[in-house]
């Protein structure tokens, strides 16, 4: 379908009776805890606008008391319309005939499910992890005695950290709402629903040639992340806390078991506090020098061995603390009604937010920034949370309910005015948890959150994948995942297996990095000797692809194609079109992680062409196949005609597995 045909497609439903318009007045009501929220509305004043004329690219809807006009844009490239009615009105339905034999996918990160054919979409910055959810999914599987990892929740309780109002079809086309507004998207059989708390700017409509085109396509309008330093790819990026001894002890040790690394990454560098949750940091950006006493000469070092260094941030401020102090007396935090400090609570203790769209609180903050992290001598961080703005705030940009989904885009481009203008840009890296929309143009990397540390396909490994694919399928160019997850609670524990089989997987990503986690006793570490080993030699095989890696980066600077694809990006097979649990890396690596634990013999799905297995250099020709999975082999193939066999060649040749 081409830009000509999508658009000769909407408008014969403009004028035929398909596309339906509705304009209603609603009171909103929104519940927050722990940012994940729960919202109902009251709807009065209900219209259902008919199509009445035409005057050149104007449709005019009418039922005789309230008048709409819907003007689409005279672009060959993208078919674009606004809608204008009159005033009052603060919710907008469009409802238009689509296609049921297409899949649909898209609308930020999904944890569970690709095709979101069948799905209501909520469009709305959440925390992703629900307690009561969680607890109950630990209890069912304590009393049965036996983990469920296949086990997901209904669809319709899915929140998530990255939510965009894009979604894109099977049949090539997509869809992008520029709303910032609390919106549902509805994918019916042969219907698309559009939903928004607000009567939306405009929306685009892009058509292409192929997936790739499209996705191409998305990235450019949504705008392509900072470029990814170069020093990313040199190895692994290891977590450590406790303290410039713990670092200093655990850094040499690393190299000592061989172990090749780009970064360390302490995200306890401003402190911590021991909470019931387990090992927090202290919300308090500025160095503990008691902890880190002499982390500066520390840092020298590292760097000296062309090592980077690592810290955290986010966008609270706990109370009590003295930039929290500073802030308030300020007048910079977000408030309530009453003028008194919003105080969240996110784990176990409260804080409050730095209202960043105050201009003076957000150039206090960026400068903190800068000075206390850049200047300090920090070689990126973590840029954490984003989605916790409560809508029934007071901030000085407006109302908060329609800034909500903004937040995190405020929260990367404070990071990266800091950066920019300290002259980092091409030094710093820095990754972030939420996102909407334009989000991805002011932070190098989206990580796929706190998942768990266990092997559900819900919050756990298995949930990666599907939340990275249907990221790329909006544009988003580079991912990554905490190897071996983030949240233990209860029971949950991470073992070696796990912590070996997410180190496979991860070679083949954007980004190698650990996680110690919110309790990193009760887990294993990358340098517990049931681990240590096998992640010395996943760290080789990540820098050794690093020719490949900046190839990829290159590609997605340039044309907006992202590193980790779905197959359907690349192969127009039915099978492609569905597959969730495998992932191209670049057009020529196929990933086929080991998702569930114990398992030996593993099912791998290959299409069209000839591919090579990694470790083994055995031939597969496409189709259904059941290869060995022994821990210690990470389970992915190149493609036999790839410019780039030569260097895959070598990398097997180096870490041959084969008999």
């Amino acid at each position: 379908m081409n830009s000509k045909e999508l658009r000769e497609f909407f408008v014969s439903q403009l004028t035929n009776g398909d596309c339906i318009f509705k304009v209603r007045k609603v009171s909103a009501r929104y519940r927050m805890s722990r940012g994940s929220f729960k919202t109902s509305e009251i709807v009065r004043d209900l219209h259902t606008l008919k199509y009445r004329t035409t005057d050149k690219n104007r449709y005019i809807f009418s039922d005789g008391k309230v008048e709409g006009e819907l003007i689409l844009d005279d672009n060959p490239e993208i078919v674009k319309f606004h809608f204008h009615v009159d005033n009052g009105f603060n919710y907008f339905y469009l409802s238009f005939k689509t296609f049921e034999d297409e899949h649909i996918y898209g609308c930020g990160e999904q944890f569970t499910t690709l095709d979101l054919k069948g799905k209501k979409v909520p469009i709305w910055v959440s925390e992703h992890q629900q307690v009561i959810k969680i607890a109950a999914k630990l209890l069912r599987w304590k009393l049965k005695g036996k983990p469920e990892p296949d086990r997901v929740t209904k669809y319709k309780n899915h929140q998530t950290y990255c939510s965009f109002p894009i979604f894109i079809s099977s049949r090539n086309y997509g869809f992008y709402v520029h709303d910032d507004s609390y919106g549902v998207l509805t994918f019916l059989k042969d219907r698309v629903e559009i939903k928004y708390r607000s009567i939306p700017k405009s929306v685009s409509m892009l058509c292409a040639d192929s997936q790739q085109e499209l996705i191409q396509k998305f990235a450019k309008l949504l705008g392509i992340s900072p470029k990814t330093p170069d020093w990313v790819n040199n190895g692994a990026i290891i977590a450590m806390q406790g303290g410039t001894d713990v670092l200093r002890k655990k850094y040499y040790e690393a190299k000592e078991k061989g172990i090749k690394i780009a970064a360390l990454w302490a995200q306890d560098w401003c402190g911590h506090v021991i909470t019931s949750f387990g090992y927090q940091v202290y919300w308090n950006w500025s160095v503990d020098n008691e902890l880190y006493k002499g982390i500066k000469e520390f840092i020298d070092e590292l760097h000296k061995d062309g090592v980077k260094f690592l810290g955290y941030i986010n966008t609270f401020l706990k109370e009590g603390a003295p930039l929290y102090n500073e802030a308030k007396a300020m007048n910079i935090l977000v408030r309530k009604k009453n003028g008194s400090v919003y105080l969240v609570k996110s784990t176990t203790f409260n804080a409050g937010i730095v209202d960043l769209t105050n201009p003076t609180g957000y150039e206090w903050y960026k400068n903190i920034i800068k000075k206390n992290m850049i200047e300090f001598g920090l070689d990126g961080w973590m840029a954490d949370f984003g989605e916790y703005l409560p809508t029934d705030s007071i901030v000085y940009g407006g109302e908060a309910d329609k800034l909500h989904n903004k937040w995190p885009t405020f929260w990367a481009k404070c990071c990266y005015d800091a950066i920019h203008e300290s002259g980092k840009e091409n030094d710093i890296f820095i990754f972030s948890r939420a996102a909407f929309g334009h989000t991805v143009q002011y932070s190098n990397s989206i990580w796929n959150g706190d998942n768990h540390v266990d092997w559900s396909d819900e919050y756990g490994i298995g949930s990666v994948i599907p939340a990275s694919l249907s990221l790329a399928c909006c544009g988003t160019g580079v991912t990554h995942s905490d190897i071996g997850g983030y949240t233990t609670v209860m029971f949950m524990r991470r073992n070696a297996e796990l912590f070996r089989r997410w180190s496979e997987m991860n070679i083949f990503t954007p980004v190698f990095r650990t996680h110690e986690g919110n309790r990193p006793k009760d887990n294993v570490q990358f340098n517990d000797p049931e681990v240590v080993d096998e992640f010395a030699e996943n760290s080789h095989i990540f820098a050794e692809l690093k020719e490949y890696r900046i190839s990829l980066h290159k590609e997605y600077q340039e044309f907006g194609n992202p590193l980790i694809r779905p197959l359907f990006m690349h192969f127009d097979d039915a099978r492609s079109k569905v597959e969730k649990r495998e992932f191209l890396f670049g057009k020529d690596i196929l990933v086929s992680p080991v998702l569930r634990e114990g398992e030996t013999k593993h099912k791998v799905y290959l299409p069209k062409g000839n591919w090579i297995q990694f470790f083994t250099g055995k031939e597969y020709p496409e189709g259904n196949h059941v290869v060995d999975s022994p821990l210690g082999l990470p389970i992915a193939f190149y493609n036999k005609e790839s410019e780039y066999k030569t260097l895959f060649e070598q990398v097997t040749k180096n870490h041959y597995k084969g008999e």
